[in-house]
């Protein structure tokens, strides 16, 4: 089986087609084009990052980057890809095709004109190798395709310049844990010129239990309110994870490494079931209306798993699969550069709100975008070349409300989307230092 890979320019993680710089765990740097190994045979990499939100009047363009596979039993070269691109204005059944044409960067590319696009579309793409194969992007179109929203107004909110050092102090924490193996210990995988390596993900239960996914030592810790934290062994691969509570105390593991699955556990950390997903790369599972939902690669869709037993097979998930992450009667769509960081609710076609955050220092991931209020409570990296941390905002239709700086405390990495949860009106940060981790709390409207 071929090794998954992926290009890390998401909407949630900032990054470009080519020769991005973007902005990974711990780290900012330059980064070229990854080339899967010569050994395997392949039908290549698709590139595309949705673009999710549009400014009403203006065209949208369409772009495509692909990676050639290498042939297993021929020498390793080039390819020649083509392809077409298939839109349908909102609300239609009927798609159009057009073709994709070679843009200046060698992207495989298509405009959406500014009338057609008013109203929002539908689109998927059909890209040929070269050798005679072809795939469809997203995975499980036309059923299930990418859709465009187009904004005819936003709030703007600029975070003007960046005044590092100046945090909040948690409020309270809630679990914490010493580096090792033993009881009530976590575990931290390091190495010389190796990264240090600590707990993916953790999630707060209806009860206000916490839940930590201590991968490393292949176990969940849970943290009930006033006893002492309790461990239970679980599969897992090994690498990075994800974990999602439901309102029901059911355990979603997103296990990333190797074949993506996802795993379901009961309250008491008891297996339920696991499921295959659909996708190569996986990289957050979240706990919709309808059960689980994981975001992959390299559709950059939600798939839906199915909350009983069994679970959705693949082809379910994509045939299900959408841009936007449900929550309650609405979605949440997230889309982010390094400049600006787009984000709106939507229900259906219709947006019912959206705001463009821009900062004059660079914007990187969005770690937290979930409905709160009349708005959004957003968590995001703001960084420099030197420094970093995360900014707290909360949205409302009148714009910013209110907002502070949080540390990153990120000694040892995590899932590089999963550092931060919202329970009610606490945010809770998954944080490491030389001595241990710790989820600590932050009561939003609390101190400044």
């Amino acid at each position: 089986m071929e090794r998954a890979w992926r290009w890390p320019f998401a909407g949630f993680v900032v990054g470009a087609l080519m020769g991005a710089t973007i902005l990974t765990v711990n780290v900012v740097g330059a980064s070229s084009p990854v080339r899967p190994p010569a050994a395997t045979g392949s039908f290549g990499e698709i590139l595309h990052t949705p673009v999710l939100l549009s400014r009403t009047g203006e065209p949208v363009r369409l772009r495509y980057g692909f990676v050639c596979g290498v042939p297993r039993f021929e020498p390793a070269g080039g390819c020649s890809p083509s392809g077409s691109v298939f839109v349908r204005p909102a609300g239609r059944s009927e798609f159009t095709e057009r073709s994709l044409r070679r843009d200046s960067e060698g992207l495989l590319a298509a405009t959406i004109g500014a009338r057609e696009a008013a109203g929002g579309f539908d689109y998927y793409a059909r890209i040929d190798n070269g050798r005679g194969q072809s795939r469809e992007l997203p995975g499980g179109a036309p059923a299930a395709p990418h859709h465009v929203w187009p904004i005819e107004s936003w709030s703007r909110v600029d975070l003007g310049a960046a005044r590092f050092g100046r945090t909040r102090t948690p409020d309270s924490v809630v679990a914490s844990f010493p580096w090792g193996r033993g009881d009530h210990a976590a575990g931290l995988d390091t190495g010389r010129e190796q990264s240090r390596i600590g707990p993916s993900a953790f999630d707060v239960a209806p009860d206000g239990s916490v839940v930590v996914l201590d991968q490393v030592n292949r176990r969940l810790a849970l943290v009930r309110p006033g006893s002492r934290p309790a461990h239970v062994p679980i599969a897992f691969e090994g690498g990075e994870g994800d974990l999602a509570v439901a309102p029901d105390g059911t355990i979603y593991v997103l296990d990333a490494s190797g074949t993506p699955m996802l795993r379901s556990f009961t309250a008491g950390g008891y297996p339920i079931a696991s499921t295959r997903l659909a996708e190569q790369t996986a990289d957050m599972v979240r706990v919709g209306p309808n059960g689980p939902l994981v975001h992959a690669y390299p559709s950059e869709m939600w798939l839906p798993t199915g909350a009983g037993a069994p679970p959705f097979a693949p082809a379910q998930q994509l045939a299900a699969a959408e841009p936007a992450r449900r929550v309650g009667d609405s979605s949440v769509v997230v889309s982010a550069t390094s400049d600006e960081a787009k984000l709106a609710l939507v229900r259906g076609d219709r947006v019912a709100h959206a705001w463009a955050v821009r900062s004059a220092a660079n914007l990187g991931e969005v770690q937290l975008a979930e409905p709160y209020g009349d708005g959004l409570l957003v968590v995001l990296r703001v960084w420099t070349e030197k420094r970093s941390e995360f900014r707290v905002l909360r949205l409302t239709r009148a714009g910013l409300a209110e907002s502070f700086a949080v540390d990153r405390a990120e000694w040892a990495e995590s899932a590089s989307l999963s550092r931060f949860r919202l329970h009610g009106s606490t945010l809770y940060q998954l944080r490491s230092t030389p001595s241990g981790t710790q989820v600590a709390t932050f009561e939003i409207g609390g101190k400044g």
